[in-house]
């Protein structure tokens, strides 16, 4: 399997504008934890945002040289070594395949290998069951819950929080590799 990441600000404008398609999808942004409509001008507030902000960084996912998704760090704490992230595989055709897991792997690679932090952290919907089996194998676990949290389809949803510590990515570390 070849997947890369490629910086969002490396990308030619129409890759830009294909990230803020696939986020305006139904089937990404109903997972989202913000799901309005993205105007080509707020997408480009946050990648001009992206080029001096050194609390978030973006990559597009590239699976056998085709952009299939985005993975992104924010409220990055330099400090204290520890990010939220988030991540989709927007090619509905790539769903299933075995790429989001690599794509995480890659990230908690970069996370903690490359940039040494201590911790990665996310919000996921609860009734994104495929993501929360996912995050779950990578040895994430649930940390908190918001219940109620948020409004999909006219009903209340919880988020979960999930977490996941350096040393327990160095113990799945040495089993996946």
């Amino acid at each position: 399997m070849s997947l890369e990441f490629e910086n969002i600000l490396d990308a030619d404008k129409e890759l830009v504008e294909q990230v803020r398609q696939w986020r305006n999808n139904k089937d990404v942004s109903r997972f989202m934890y913000t799901n309005h409509y993205i105007a080509k001008e707020e997408h480009q507030k946050w990648i001009n945002k992206l080029k001096t902000d050194k609390t978030a960084k973006a990559w597009i996912i590239i699976y056998n040289r085709k952009p299939v998704g985005l993975a992104s760090l924010s409220d990055i704490d330099y400090e204290n070594k520890i990010t939220d992230w988030g991540f989709y595989i927007a090619d509905e055709t790539m769903r299933g395949k075995g790429i989001g897991s690599a794509a995480l792997y890659k990230l908690m690679s970069k996370v903690f290998d490359e940039m040494g932090f201590k911790k990665m952290k996310t919000m996921v919907l609860d009734n994104n069951k495929i993501a929360i089996k996912l995050y779950e194998k990578m040895v994430f676990k649930k940390e908190g819950k918001l219940k109620q949290q948020l409004e999909r389809d006219g009903k209340l949803v919880n988020v979960i929080i999930m977490g996941i510590s350096k040393e327990k990515w160095n113990d799945i570390k040495r089993v996946e590799v």
